[in-house]
């Protein structure tokens, strides 16, 4: 095992989650599986992605999406991900075809007003089609094969972690020094560590374990302000 000094602070989440959803819904058809970039670091564009999820129940958890989310004026802000049928198609899908808690789901079978898209996905239908609104991720690449200090203070919120200090010193502040016109800062949010995604605590443990880290990091807030 190997210890990076990662300091994970224990802070209660503050982002207040309306409207909160669990869909029957369905799985979707897998994408091609890339190999990690070689680059310190790239950037994945914004897109749509499309996807037609369909019950079934053959996969663990086929019944339900599987996610959680809140209104906005763009759409419905997906805060979480746990097992579901949204997961089983991340666990297909390559990295920049994910879906990671901060994307909006703009549209739902043709339906892009937010009352219809909660009253189609509440609806016992057999196929949906999610039209969802992916963040800019930025992915990063960090070797520490000796377990050195990562030099970041975090905080676990809403599926994510939350940089909040990046010290003087450590591997973030070396990647830092190496690309200044990219660094990684306070404020960002790290969304997956490696193939470890959702789940803030197994993504600390990640980052205190392996030795070689693919971080995906957003910038500004995870999510926007709700709407009553």
């Amino acid at each position: 095992m190997h210890c990076c000094c990662l300091s994970a602070e224990s802070q209660p989440d503050g982002d207040q989650v309306i409207n909160v959803i669990t869909f029957d819904s369905p799985s979707s058809p897998p994408a091609a599986e890339v190999a990690p970039t070689s680059t310190p670091t790239s950037i994945f564009v914004q897109r749509m992605l499309t996807l037609q999820l369909k019950k079934d129940a053959t996969i663990e958890g086929g019944s339900k999406l599987g996610v959680t989310v809140i209104r906005a004026e763009s759409g419905l802000v997906i805060t979480t991900l746990e097992n579901g049928l949204v997961e089983n198609y991340n666990n297909h899908a390559a990295p920049e075809q994910r879906i990671y808690p901060g994307d909006r789901i703009v549209a739902v079978s043709g339906a892009s007003d937010l009352d219809g898209i909660v009253r189609i996905l509440k609806e016992p239908v057999e196929v949906w089609t999610l039209d969802v609104q992916s963040m800019y991720t930025r992915e990063v690449v960090l070797s520490n094969p000796d377990g050195a200090e990562m030099g970041l203070l975090i905080g676990l919120r809403s599926g994510a972690l939350a940089v909040s200090t990046v010290k003087d010193s450590g591997i973030t502040a070396e990647f830092n020094k190496a690309n200044p016109n990219a660094p990684i800062m306070a404020g960002m949010r790290i969304v997956a560590v490696n193939d470890v995604r959702a789940d803030a605590q197994k993504m600390v443990q990640e980052m205190k374990e392996a030795t070689t880290l693919r971080i995906l990091l957003r910038e500004g807030t995870l999510l926007a302000s709700p709407r009553r």
